[in-house]
């Protein structure tokens, strides 16, 4: 461990189940979030790849099973990032997010933590904590993965159940889990132990630093992307009276000089980058393409003195609202005994180039500045209550009372999530946005919804979103069968069968994000040949629970296979998988009414 550049991993990589261990329970908090980014945390905990972006489709399918109602990630408000591609299968995870309503004119939800549990033998638990939100940023972030063990180097965290009963509580950990984490201990990096971890849920007000993290330390480096001069009197509190400082310029610009603080610099970060699925998985081993830049967003403090070092790190920047509050954060005290990694710290920091006040960008600091009053106006808009109506007559908008001020203030925009490009005014004094017209097809339906602000004075400033909204008219299990059935088509129909039969997954080899084929012909899978008599007792006596518990759901999808069969556009296509249809449906009931009806 260290913050060589050498030594980067992957957040997705920590959480990937073991063999033989399946995922019971994940708590996420993130500041921002990129949908395509959580579909490839549900590929990492469910699916059968390595690299969560190049799952086969029916991969995708089993992960999506295997987590559903497993997952919640806990995001600020307003801050979902706007998806550019994969659109139609994204509405899946509408139910896996929940917004928190921190009004970030005054406070924000910003811990970037992870909490999970996993079946095997024995049970075990994983704890992350950092700086990263979950993103496509390739911004250089920390953090800290801890992870229960039998080991005689393991400890008690007795914090960590206490942060999930109190900052996740949205998370609705039961008193089981709870005595779980209280009785767990836990294996830290080689080198380090957790003293401390420390958090504040919205609104809440505790310092982070109460006292010096090292007594008459020798060194002191800090790195954090946004700071303020009440913050970095805070961080000379930890130690020492001389600070190492790496931040950005326009950071830097609006604090320096300041006494006992040496200012360095380098890019400043992207955090609410989208992720490119085409990068991750074509892009991935290119050898002559210029890397994109990575600014630094992780929020650091390393105290040293002799051989003794500690470490503060999570998602706290070192600005008032970040270390005293009232902003939600999240942070871990370490005890360091590892000189090499104190040591790669303190490099990192004074890496960067010695601050120089005639680099600021004015334009650019001018235009930073724009953006957060367009924020502060999206902030007014989303105390208003938001609302949606699945309808006969299509999908409305409703807005409660107190949009008007917002609405003044700036240009906003709602559309559908499925037809980002289908911009509606919100103009003052609506309390109803038509949204779509007609009736609208399940497998459509969703309770994510597009918007868009655009500041008054500089059309240039803009910021789009997307929200999961309180909904009616909406039967969430039936638009994700409805959508499943969508997804696999008639042309992976039958591999769907087979993989639920035998395990088999017969689209490796393509990826989930392929459109879909047409019907392959002379597939040698032969359905009548699946259901015979001989299969069914051969996969129940392998599995009978598994078997028991995949028919039932086999019978739950058969009703979406059928409506999205019935909508084929091609007629010999559309023949061909109703007949396939009707082939499986009267055995699979005759095994389904025998298993679940006792006969």
């Amino acid at each position: 461990m260290s913050f060589a550049p050498k030594d980067r991993i992957s957040v997705f990589g920590t959480l990937r189940p073991d063999f033989g261990q399946s995922v019971s329970k994940v708590v996420v908090a993130t500041y921002s979030l990129d949908l395509v980014a959580l579909l490839g945390l549900v590929l990492t905990l469910g699916g059968d790849g390595e690299a969560e972006f190049e799952n086969s489709p029916l991969s995708l399918v089993k992960a999506f099973d295997s987590v559903r109602g497993k997952l919640r990630v806990l995001h600020q408000m307003g801050r979902i990032v706007a998806p550019k591609a994969h659109r139609s299968i994204l509405p899946l995870l509408d139910t896996m997010v929940e917004a928190i309503p921190a009004n970030e004119r005054r406070q924000s939800w910003h811990p970037k933590v992870a909490l999970a549990r996993y079946d095997g033998d024995p049970v075990q638990w994983r704890f992350w904590i950092g700086s990263r939100n979950l993103t496509g940023s390739r911004d250089l972030d920390a953090g800290l993965l801890l992870v229960t063990s039998r080991d005689r180097a393991a400890r008690p965290v007795a914090d960590i159940a206490e942060l999930a009963r109190n900052l996740l509580v949205e998370g609705e950990f039961t008193s089981t889990e709870l005595d779980e984490l209280r009785a767990a201990r836990w294996l830290a990096p080689t080198g380090t132990a957790v003293r401390r971890l420390l958090w504040r849920r919205p609104g809440e007000t505790r310092p982070f630093i109460s006292a010096p993290l090292l007594d008459r330390a020798e060194m002191v480096s800090a790195v954090s992307p946004f700071i303020d001069r009440t913050g970095l009197c805070e961080v000379l509190r930890a130690g020492s009276p001389l600070v190492t400082l790496l931040t950005n310029d326009v950071a830097a610009g609006e604090c320096a000089p300041l006494s006992g603080i040496d200012f360095r610099t380098a890019s400043a970060p992207e955090p609410e980058t989208t992720v490119s699925v085409e990068q991750q998985t074509e892009d991935r081993t290119a050898e002559f393409t210029e890397p994109l830049p990575e600014g630094v967003h992780a929020k650091l403090i390393a105290v040293s003195k002799g051989n003794q070092s500690a470490i503060m790190l999570g998602s706290a920047n070192l600005t008032k609202r970040g270390l005293l509050g009232p902003n939600a954060e999240a942070v871990a005290i370490l005890d360091v005994t590892d000189k090499a990694l104190a040591g790669s710290l303190h490099g990192f920091a004074k890496s960067g180039f010695e601050f120089d006040p005639s680099r600021v960008d004015g334009e650019l600091a001018e235009r930073e500045e724009s953006q957060r009053q367009l924020d502060e106006r999206i902030a007014l808009f989303l105390e208003c209550e938001l609302g949606l109506k699945y309808e006969d007559v299509g999908l409305t908008l409703t807005l409660g009372a107190g949009a008007d001020t917002a609405l003044a203030s700036a240009r906003f925009e709602a559309a559908p999530f499925l037809d980002p490009d289908a911009w509606v005014r919100i103009d003052t004094g609506m309390r109803s946005v038509q949204l779509l017209r007609g009736s609208i097809v399940p497998s459509e339906q969703t309770s994510l919804v597009s918007f868009r602000a655009t500041s008054l004075k500089d059309p240039t400033i803009q910021r789009c979103w997307v929200l999961s909204l309180p909904v009616s008219g909406f039967d969430r299990d039936r638009r994700d069968l409805a959508l499943l059935a969508r997804y696999i088509g008639a042309s992976r129909f039958r591999d769907w069968l087979r993989s639920q039969l035998d395990g088999l997954d017969g689209t490796a080899g393509e990826r989930w994000s392929d459109g879909l084929l047409k019907s392959r012909e002379g597939d040698p899978s032969r359905i009548p040949e699946m259901f015979t008599l001989e299969t069914m007792l051969s996969v129940w006596a392998r599995d009978p629970r598994g078997f028991e518990r995949r028919t039932a759901g086999m019978m739950a999808m058969l009703d979406s296979f059928r409506e999205t069969f019935e909508e084929l556009p091609d007629e010999e296509e559309r023949r061909a998988a109703l007949a396939d249809l009707s082939e499986v449906r009267p055995f699979l009931q005759t095994v389904h009414d025998a298993i679940h009806g006792g006969v």
